[in-house]
């Protein structure tokens, strides 16, 4: 290519009179301007809701384009310079190297940028997120993988252009399969946890956002990759979970089907509590309540005790977080009700004293 360009210079008036490293000089020149020019008309021509992306995706791989255009510059100009030959045969050391991280930096910005455009298009933060959180799990599991793709091609190749090296790996060839086993069995838990995140990302027994609770732990799934998970803890903590952990061991999550969450709220009563009254009180309640999401309303006796009868409010709510504060504010609200209505249904201890009391001769003597 660079021949058929020395001889399309020469051909141009003046052209011929140029150095040769001069020459090979204008070729990655008239790219990179041609670049320029690229990355200001591009967004322009751009459909309007596309532009946002457009300028996006330029900006973040105009550092790997000028990488290589700059590597391409350095060695069309050491190509100038014959009376010099070690010059070119240290370009050709390093130049395709560089070459070879330009692209895969390049690669790597212009999926990224693909994936979070994507993972854009989904809210997460709407009440109803089942479909968003669906997605943008797919979208993170599959872009970890393919950047996990692309370092790994890409120290292969790195490796493949250093002459050395590539004898070195084909005298190896031969002996790989039993290195592929010792690494394998070394790696089997890494390796195992790998593919169980590729079987999150396609099964989802958990999502991002989703409310789960792991070991009594209760919280939200904040971070998925290939190897674990982070749950953010209700109270900031954050607990990391192998994905193989997820996969043995049984856990609850209360966002799997819909985002909307059901509360429950005990209280313990006196066997004489109205429930009647205190239904038609958590209902006034729950219109007024801007958390509730008027789906469900019950308030139940489901269990006594010797001295107490279990009654079970059930209220709904759009989300796990709003969920909790309903159920905490509710139980506030049942039992201010009760001390002020009913206080004689709160728990109480009754005692029955069988038999005379007999007052002693001093008692008598107080009294008259």
């Amino acid at each position: 290519m660079l021949d058929h360009w020395h001889t399309l210079i020469q051909q141009l008036p003046l052209g011929a009179a140029l150095p040769l490293w001069v020459q090979s000089l204008l070729l990655p020149l008239a790219v990179w301007v041609l670049y320029g020019l690229f990355s200001r008309i591009a967004p322009v021509l751009a459909v309007r809701r596309s532009r946002p992306g457009v300028r996006l995706l330029i900006r973040r791989t105009r550092l790997p384009v000028q990488l290589i255009l700059a590597a391409t510059v350095i060695h069309s100009i050491g190509e100038g310079f014959p009376a010099y030959p070690m010059v070119p045969l240290v370009l050709d050391r390093f130049i395709p190297l560089v070459i070879v991280l330009g692209v895969s930096l390049l690669a790597y910005r212009a999926i990224g940028t693909l994936f979070l455009a994507l993972r854009q298009r989904f809210d997460i933060s709407m009440a109803d997120n089942l479909r968003a959180r669906q997605a943008t799990t797919q979208i993170l599991v599959l872009e970890r993988l393919v950047t996990v793709t692309i370092v790994v091609i890409t120290i292969a190749i790195a490796l493949m252009t250093v002459p050395e090296v590539r004898r070195f790996g084909t005298s190896l060839l031969a002996s790989a399969g039993v290195a592929g086993l010792v690494v394998g069995f070394a790696a089997q838990q890494s390796i195992a946890n790998v593919l169980a995140g590729i079987q999150i990302a396609i099964t989802q027994p958990l999502r991002i956002d989703d409310a789960v609770v792991i070991d009594g732990e209760w919280g939200w799934v904040e971070e998925i990759t290939l190897t674990y998970v982070v749950v953010r803890i209700w109270d900031k903590r954050r607990l990391v979970v192998p994905i193989s952990y997820l996969l043995q061991k049984p856990f609850q999550n209360w966002t799997r089907s819909t985002a909307s969450v059901i509360g429950t709220v005990i209280i313990h009563a006196d066997y004489t509590v109205d429930v009647p009254a205190l239904r038609l009180e958590q209902a006034r309640f729950l219109a007024a309540n801007p958390l509730w999401d008027g789906q469900v309303d019950v308030v139940q006796i489901t269990d006594t005790t010797q001295t107490t009868v279990v009654i079970r409010s059930l209220v709904s709510a759009e989300n796990s977080s709003k969920a909790w504060d309903l159920r905490c504010e509710v139980r506030e609200k049942l039992i201010r009700w009760l001390q002020e209505n009913q206080p004689d249904a709160l728990p109480r201890q009754r005692m029955r004293i069988k038999g005379s009391v007999t007052a002693s001769p001093s008692d008598r003597s107080s009294v008259s």
